[in-house]
């Protein structure tokens, strides 16, 4: 009996974790892209589309890419500037953060690849015009009582697709969160 109730509880324990997970769509053929880049180099795209809802509210649906190649400075700073950013509908702000994006690789076009989604309390229009914005601010400060030392700052792009940027002018093995270094001391693999 007590191991019938102990799987019993753990099936339940399961059933209410799937429900919680968030859930994906897939893009459409053309969502409208936004994002910005790092003034070391390199960018952030956003992909975001309006979804009807099964109760006929407007959903903002989308993903989120950075460069590969990106100085160490800026490599893990991508959710802080989503955090930063909105969504606006026809010129007014729906949502505040991005950070509820799924992130994906950067890629020349986002449709079809798996998004996820926020719900607003606009009704659904199909011709909905979106916009996504990410304020300019510095990203990086790191400066000495002299004031020499590094700033990095984010803002907007004139790259269509800023996740394509190169964010480095050394070789990819070096600066890519996905390479594996190799050396004397054995391979080491970098973390995004």
């Amino acid at each position: 009996m007590k191991v019938v109730l102990t799987s019993s509880v753990l099936a339940l324990g399961f059933a209410v974790m799937a429900q919680a997970a968030p859930s994906t769509v897939p893009l459409g053929p053309s969502p409208a892209l936004g994002g910005g880049e790092f003034s070391s180099g390199g960018g952030i795209t956003v992909a975001v589309e309006p979804r009807r809802t099964a109760t006929g509210q407007m959903a903002l649906c989308g993903v989120w890419a950075q460069s590969d190649r990106l100085s160490a400075y800026v490599r893990q700073s991508g959710r802080t500037v989503l955090d930063r950013g909105s969504l606006a509908v026809n010129g007014r702000v729906v949502h505040k953060d991005l950070g509820f994006l799924n992130r994906v690789a950067p890629s020349k076009s986002y449709a079809r690849t798996d998004a996820t989604c926020v719900g607003t309390s606009l009704p659904y229009q199909s011709n909905a015009k979106v916009e996504i914005r990410i304020p300019r601010h510095v990203v990086v400060q790191d400066r000495d009582g002299s004031g020499a030392g590094v700033e990095i700052r984010f803002g907007p792009s004139e790259a269509t697709n800023p996740a394509l940027l190169s964010g480095s002018v050394l070789p990819s093995r070096f600066t890519s969160t996905k390479s594996t270094l190799s050396g004397k001391y054995g391979a080491t693999r970098l973390t995004q």
